[in-house]
């Protein structure tokens, strides 16, 4: 765990990593993938980001999860992302959407599972953790979240929120995972106090905690 004293000190920090570990997938494979989580928390770091020097035309920008709403909803993981990271540098790059059919839920997750095939290994992977314990859209005490945690026969699920919107979408478990980094960002000393306690607790981040490359953390929220 990195400990910062502000949140801007982190945000900078974690900039800085991403963008590190995206030129040397770019280096190696002549392009990266890049998983990036939902929520207000995480937004600034995806600001910092867009002025980022990499070659941005060379780069895949997916979900960790999504809310089963409209690209347009003020709840869309999506929308945070054109409004924060599509500009400056980053202003051509492809952002991969998980709503593609907002009318049939079970539809959308099979049109999901064809167009996330390029994050079947991804290179980069943010995520974050709520109050509850759980990450990207993998919740406690919820059935289909734990076949997510658990599931390697596909790529994504549909799970349930115990808050609205209570649809969701998320990335399986173990492509998440299988990262090459993989990170955490969490802010305020609750959320330490719970992701300390996750594996006594049986919450759905316990499972991510041994896959992860660092956890960036402050006290300031």
């Amino acid at each position: 765990m990195i400990i910062f004293n502000t949140k801007k000190e982190l945000e900078e920090a974690l900039c800085q990593q991403i963008s590190s570990d995206l030129k040397e997938a770019i280096a190696q494979k002549g392009k990266a993938t890049l998983l990036l989580s939902g929520g207000s928390t995480p937004s600034g770091v995806y600001r910092l980001l867009s002025n980022a020097d990499v070659d941005w035309s060379l780069i895949h920008i997916g979900l960790v999860d999504e809310r089963f709403v409209p690209s347009e909803h003020m709840h869309s993981n999506y929308k945070l992302l054109l409004e924060s990271i599509v500009q400056n540098k980053a202003a051509q790059v492809r952002v991969y959407p998980m709503v593609l059919d907002d009318a049939n839920y079970v539809k959308n997750l099979s049109l999901i599972e064809e167009s996330y095939r390029i994050f079947t290994e991804p290179d980069v992977v943010l995520l974050g953790m709520g109050p509850d314990g759980h990450t990207a859209s993998i919740f406690p005490n919820d059935g289909a979240s734990q076949l997510a945690n658990e599931q390697t026969n596909h790529l994504v699920s549909n799970t349930n929120a115990p808050a609205d919107p209570k649809q969701r979408i998320t990335l399986n478990g173990p492509v998440l995972r299988r990262a090459n980094s993989l990170y955490l960002m969490i802010t305020g000393t609750d959320k330490k106090h719970i992701l300390e306690n996750s594996s006594a607790l049986n919450l759905p981040i316990a499972a991510f905690q041994s896959s992860l490359k660092n956890i960036y953390y402050t006290s300031a929220s």
